[in-house]
């Protein structure tokens, strides 16, 4: 134990006095994930998102460096921000989250701090002062209209051993300084909410996807009837047994069923029923259909 103390004040103090390059970054990382103590494996991450940020904050800084570092590393597809993101896993299965968001344009950095999983996710809470749902977000959809300032985000959480989530998030942009995550930009069977939140068996996979769609919806004008675009997309699930309906624990996809979200007026909005077309969400088996028809959940308001 002393031993390894000694050599953790070594490594943190030979970043803290040296310049800091991607190659110590990489290092400094590998032992983070390497250490079985608890605190040690803490202190460690600290260390190394503290470089992190400062290696990105320096002007010369290129996202390329750190394409190395075993992190995820989630682009908008309108270049504006870069989600650096990243789980510290302890002995008990509790995950660490941290994240650094970077903004190629202006090239301000962000550090949200280490969060561990809420163990209650609100679907109606919002995060700001740079606090921030912990998750791993690992696809980034950019703003689908002009007047919008805000981005989607697809997460994943294993909040417990039985119990993961994934997140529908909305990250508004509000400066270069101040980001909320949390917007009123969804709607579902129970109306207007902030984020969508899917709970389900750790056990299990779950598809939660964006990807090109061919559908009709029903309830709408002819003219706004036809949809050719990219919706999120999400397995339907359901529990293994009806006794266990509401134990969320213990749902899993139904299989080749898919529900999803598409940007409809300013929301976006619950359909039923996919036609999942994408190959990497649908089974190699799966016979393509006709064009479904579906209802807009919530109807009009």
């Amino acid at each position: 134990m002393k031993r390894t103390f000694l050599f953790l004040l070594l490594l943190i103090n030979t970043s803290a006095y040296s310049q800091v390059t991607s190659a110590m970054l990489i290092k400094l990382l590998d032992s983070t994930r390497k250490e079985r103590n608890d605190s040690i494996r803490l202190m460690l991450n600290s260390s190394f998102k503290k470089d992190l940020t400062n290696f990105m904050s320096k002007p010369a800084f290129m996202p390329d460096s750190v394409r190395n570092l075993r992190i995820g590393q989630t682009s908008s597809s309108d270049g504006n921000l870069i989600f650096y993101n990243w789980n510290i896993q302890q002995n008990d299965g509790k995950n660490h989250y941290s994240a650094i968001i970077y903004f190629p344009v202006t090239r301000k950095v962000i550090s949200l701090p280490v969060k561990t999983s809420e163990s209650k996710l609100s679907a109606d809470s919002i995060f700001q002062s740079n606090d921030w749902p912990g998750a791993l977000y690992y696809k980034i959809i950019s703003p689908k209209s002009k007047t919008d300032n805000y981005y989607i985000m697809l997460g994943w959480d294993r909040f417990s051993r039985q119990t993961s989530r994934k997140t529908i998030e909305a990250l508004t942009i509000l400066n270069d300084s101040v980001i909320v995550f949390g917007k009123e930009v969804f709607k579902n069977k129970e109306g207007r909410t902030k984020r969508i939140i899917i709970e389900y068996a750790s056990s299990a996979n779950l598809a939660l996807n964006y990807s090109k769609q061919k559908l009709t919806l029903t309830g709408v004008r002819k003219s706004q009837s036809k949809v050719n675009d990219s919706i999120i997309v999400v397995d339907r699930l359901a529990p293994l047994d009806p006794g266990l309906e509401g134990q969320r624990w213990a749902y899993v996809p139904v299989g080749n069923i898919y529900d999803g979200y598409i940007y409809f007026k300013g929301y976006w909005t619950f359909v039923e029923g996919l036609n999942a077309r994408n190959p990497s969400i649908r089974k190699e088996n799966q016979k393509k259909s006709n064009k479904p028809e579906m209802k807009l959940l919530p109807p009009k308001q």
